[in-house]
């Protein structure tokens, strides 16, 4: 073995063996141990490996990766800039050894290590099947006509969630795919476009975000949907006679029935710039999440109608809607000239205050009075035990919000996430207008890790209880900036996608090193 793989072999080895000593003489709790020793698999030893290779047939941008992590965990989804969509078996039946056993035995007749070869291509994936792009045709607008594939930029892939036999993808042009993975190629198509009277394209609302649910025994599939128009289309809505006949708003989120294409819900309340990104709760699948780039995060509650689905305006200020009633009749007096008001005053403007019709949005539209970030919102995630929300904006960078039950819901955690230096306080680019973001959680809440593409290159990992504000892992390899993370839950491995094309594969730093020298080791990777 190489004299580094083993010092970290003996590194290993006394972590678990101090973690050990201290749970077996009840000095730590079961859980503290798992979540230690966890965490120093999931993050602290995770580092770039040069297997898994993944060949990505891309030249631009990656904007999306999924992994099924609710099914198999073994398929990872890839959209491009470049309209077409790969899929990649991560399994040794993905592998080239596999796949290509032709190639893999010419490449080992031309040079004499022919174990560390055959060890090279049982580790490097190619994909195992790729869509086209569609060039729009004469019957794009029709509302029946399913096309072959994408025609423009590729916005977000989504597994199905119990399934790997469907996937859906969306497109900058409005256009949401459900695909069949055994022939690769769409069955249904929902198309969300503005249009006038005519039925003559005005402008095409781009998906920004999409999230299905999670959870294997939902009572629902609906389709959360958060759309941006372009600023024509913006300036049609304020400025031209034309612009009640937009029935496309992208301050709203829809939610679409996949199974027929329809929408069942608009949910409004934010305000102008579009829905940015939606997701689910991991825990409820009738609480949902959005932020939009008016600089709100919003929570809602399907089950009920009109204004009253949503149930709290997340502020950075904690400013709850229980203080504001609070603090607002603290300045009532009563007819004595007392400042304390009556029980009964405080009954009546309690009840009055509770009615609000379904269709009052005022409280709703409040966006100038409760931010929840300083600019507009890029990503949020909850973490998988649904008990908090990450938000992030290249404005004021990370913050963490409570949403659990009780007096602190809604809040917002006296958590910082800097940057990895002095000079760099904000690890985002304030140019940067999307965020990837992928929250891993081996055990409790502790062990949570925030892995987001940040500035020059670099993938940030921050505990996600803080731990001094500054990354507790910062991941390299790309030659361009990281523009989507996903991560296969059942392996602690990281993926992630660059605007150089690249999809690069984070492991344990043990997991994927062949037992050769380091000279071999060296001859392998060209050097």
């Amino acid at each position: 073995m190489a004299t580094s793989t083993s010092v970290n072999n003996k590194l290993d080895c006394k972590l678990l063996t101090s973690n050990l000593y201290y749970r077996s003489s009840h000095l730590s709790r079961s859980t503290y141990f798992f979540d230690r020793f966890s965490t120093h698999l999931t993050r602290d030893s995770l580092q770039f490996n040069l297997y898994p290779q993944i060949v990505s047939p891309h030249s631009t941008r990656i904007t999306s990766l999924d992994i099924d992590n609710t099914s198999e965990s073994r398929f990872l989804l890839c959209g491009s800039q470049d309209c077409t969509i790969s899929v990649y078996d991560l399994s040794a039946l993905g592998s080239d050894h596999h796949l290509n056993p032709d190639l893999a035995t010419l490449d080992c007749s031309k040079r004499n290590n022919e174990h560390h070869l055959q060890w090279k291509h049982k580790n490097r994936f190619r994909p195992i099947a790729r869509s086209q792009r569609n060039f729009a045709g004469e019957n794009h607008l029709d509302p029946l006509f399913v096309p072959y594939g994408h025609s423009h930029s590729i916005t977000q892939v989504q597994w199905y969630p119990v399934d790997t036999g469907v996937f859906l993808s969306s497109d900058t042009m409005g256009n949401i795919l459900l695909w069949d993975t055994n022939t690769f190629t769409p069955v249904s198509c929902v198309k969300k476009t503005l249009m006038d009277s005519s039925m003559n394209v005005a402008n095409p609302c781009a998906i920004a975000s999409m999230d299905l649910p999670k959870l294997t025994n939902s009572t629902h599939l609906l389709l959360a949907i958060g759309s941006i128009q372009s600023g024509r289309s913006r300036h049609c809505e304020h400025g031209s006679a034309s612009s009640s006949r937009l029935h496309i708003d992208d301050r709203v989120v829809y939610l679409c029935d996949i199974k027929s294409g329809s929408m069942t819900h608009q949910l409004s309340g934010h305000g102008m710039g579009g829905i940015s990104c939606v997701q689910w709760s991991p825990v409820h699948d009738y609480i949902l999440a959005s932020g939009s780039r008016d600089g709100t995060i919003k929570l809602w509650d399907i089950r009920k109608s009109g204004s009253t689905a949503c149930i709290v305006t997340l502020d950075r200020e904690n400013k709850t809607k229980n203080e504001v009633y609070f603090s607002s009749i603290q300045q009532g007096s009563n007819d004595d000239g007392n400042n304390t008001p009556t029980i009964t005053r405080m009954k009546k403007r309690r009840k009055k205050a509770s009615i609000v019709g379904p269709g009052d949005y005022s409280q709703v539209e409040c966006s100038s009075y409760t931010q929840s970030h300083a600019g507009p919102l890029s990503s949020l995630k909850f973490t998988p035990d649904g008990n908090y929300i990450v938000s992030a904006s290249p404005t004021d960078g990370l913050k963490l919000w409570d949403v659990q039950s009780g007096k602190q819901f809604g809040t917002l955690l006296p958590t910082r996430y800097l940057g990895p230096s002095a000079s760099c306080p904000n690890p985002l680019d304030r140019m940067q207008r999307t965020v990837p973001m992928q929250i891993t959680q081996p055990g409790s809440f502790k062990s949570a890790t925030i892995w987001i593409g940040g500035k020059n290159t670099k993938l940030f990992g921050y505990a996600i209880h803080g731990d001094g504000g500054k990354p507790n892992k910062v991941l390299s390899g790309h030659l361009d900036g990281v523009s989507a993370i996903a991560s296969q839950d059942s392996h602690g491995r990281l993926f992630s996608g660059g605007k150089d094309g690249m999809v690069l594969g984070f492991g344990n730093k043990n997991e994927f090193q062949p037992d050769v020298g380091e000279a071999e080791l060296n001859s392998l990777r060209g050097i």
